[in-house]
Parts: C-alpha cells; structure tokens; sequence
C-alpha cells in the first residue's frame, strides 16, 4: 500500500542523566539524551509534527523556585538553531504549516515549544492533559510538568482523544505480520485512514501516546518515554528503580514496556521503533539519512 507519507527526524535539544539511570551498570558517566521530534508529511493533511522538543522558554520558566529543581536535576543542552521552529526554518517550512500536532505527553521536553504553534490542532489525551493542569508547581516540577509551558490560549486548539477501540495486533496483521493474541495495545487511526495510529501507552506518564506510523514498505513507531533506550526491548534491560520515582504509574509502565517488548519480539522486522531519548536510535537513523 502506497500511504504517501514521508517522515523526517529532529533533535530538539537534549538533556544528561548519569547512565546508570535509565541503564543499570553504564556507571556514573553522563550520558546525553536527545528529544527526538518527528515531522510527518500526511498527503492529505499536510505537515503533522509529534513532540517539539526544547525550547528557550523551558529556561524562561524553570529561572524561579521549585521549578529551577527541574533544570538542575535535568540539565537541558539547547544551542542556537537546535529548537524546532529554527530547524522548520532552515527546511523552508513556516509555523503555521503545521496543521497538526501531536503531543505524546506533558513532560516539559516534549511540550516545551507548544506555544509557537498557534494555528495547529493540538492532539492529546484527556489523562494526559488533566495531570499537567491539576498539578501543584511543586508535586509538579516532581512529575516532570512546568504548568507555564502551557499557556490557557491553547485550549481552542486541542482536540481530546479518550477512546482507543482498535487492537495493534489486528491492524499488524492486515499488514505483513503475525497474529499476536498476548499483544494487546489499543489504538486510534488519527485520521481514519489508516496511516496514522495514536497508540496508547501509559505508566511513564499519564495519557501517553505512541504514533504508528504507515509507511509503503515498513512501519514507524515513535515510542515517546514508553522506553528510554531500543536495549529495553531488544535486549530486556530495565531502568534504575530510581527512574521510576518519575513514573506516574510503575505497574501500567512495566505493563506497557512488556507489551513493547512483545510487540518487538514479533515485529522488528517491519517496524522502526523510534524511543523519544535514545542515541543510539537517533544516531543510527542519522547514518541511514532520516535526519538530513
């Protein structure tokens, strides 16, 4: 099936943790983690972007208490012309073009330059929304949500999504794959014809979602924080216990990343599965020309 998309990645910045954090045994190194943003070209829609990665007003917001807690647990890395909207500039493609956007979670790296697209639908869920605006700042900037990264203007733009009625092992099945009964994500066709699922996956954060992406001869799962690194699933590595004081629920995070791992078990040979964070994903699609 010819789906006429085309995708294209981008690194909105990036923030360090020690290694160990989301690798147990990598040591105390610092170890960089890109935020991954993904530009969709939809031949009907037009530009869908998922994520927006860093933006100069994350630094803007975290200046004051508790949210400063936030840039120094989580030091961010944000050069001159790394924030989405410059890198849109440089590829001749204008802020209003984006007619769509996608926001996995309210995690401030994944949000933080939703402000910019002022003419986009905003797609998210309803859990993921509630839990950035029924936050304190301080029980928060904990969870990884800077309120002021969204502003109330937006709320015209959203469009909600609560229901996933589709199986993921179904629509993998009508293309190319095995049936997997234990495989049980559900999704939503964004558009309804079948190029473009939100998949549900909570834990990480709350209201998470996925983007499946249909592509002529493979699929493309961008992950969000579903999982950190592609070693979490291709070789079952689980994050530090650390790591999980930042889950919003563990036991619906390690019930997603078991479904992951299944799902990569059966499929990894017609789909790309794209983690938000990790670099050497990120790098290897450099080489293969995803991100020139």
């Amino acid at each position: 099936m010819s789906t006429g998309l085309k995708i294209k990645l981008f690194e909105g910045g990036h923030c360090v943790h020690p290694g160990f954090v989301v690798k147990p045994g990598s040591g105390l190194k610092a170890r960089s983690f890109p935020a991954a943003v993904a530009l969709i070209e939809h031949p009907e829609q037009g530009f869908v972007l998922f994520d927006t990665g860093y933006h100069e007003q994350f630094f803007n917001v975290t200046r004051r208490f508790p949210e400063r807690f936030y840039a120094w647990v989580t030091p961010c890395k944000l050069k001159h012309g790394d924030c989405i909207t410059e890198q849109l500039n440089v590829e001749n493609i204008k802020i209003n073009s984006i007619h769509h956007l996608v926001l996995s979670h309210f995690h401030a790296d994944h949000i933080a330059a939703v402000s910019e697209f002022k003419t986009a639908t905003i797609h998210c869920t309803q859990q993921g929304l509630d839990s950035i605006q029924q936050s304190g700042r301080i029980n928060g900037v904990r969870k990884g949500y800077l309120k002021q990264l969204l502003p109330a203007e937006i709320t015209p733009q959203l469009q909600i999504h609560e229901d996933f009625p589709l199986s993921l092992a179904t629509i993998l099945t009508g293309n190319g794959g095995v049936f997997v009964p234990e495989l049980t994500l559900k999704c939503r066709d964004l558009f309804n014809d079948q190029r473009l699922y939100l998949v549900a996956l909570p834990g990480h954060a709350a209201g998470q979602v996925g983007l499946l992406c249909r592509l002529e001869h493979q699929w493309v799962f961008l992950l969000a924080d579903a999982c950190w690194l592609i070693d979490s699933l291709a070789e079952n590595i689980n994050q530090h216990w650390i790591a999980n004081f930042l889950c919003d629920d563990v036991n619906e995070y390690r019930h997603t990343l078991a479904q992951l791992r299944c799902c990569y078990q059966h499929y990894h040979d017609i789909i790309e599965f794209v983690p938000s964070h990790c670099s050497q994903t990120i790098d290897r699609l450099k080489a293969q020309g995803w991100m020139q």
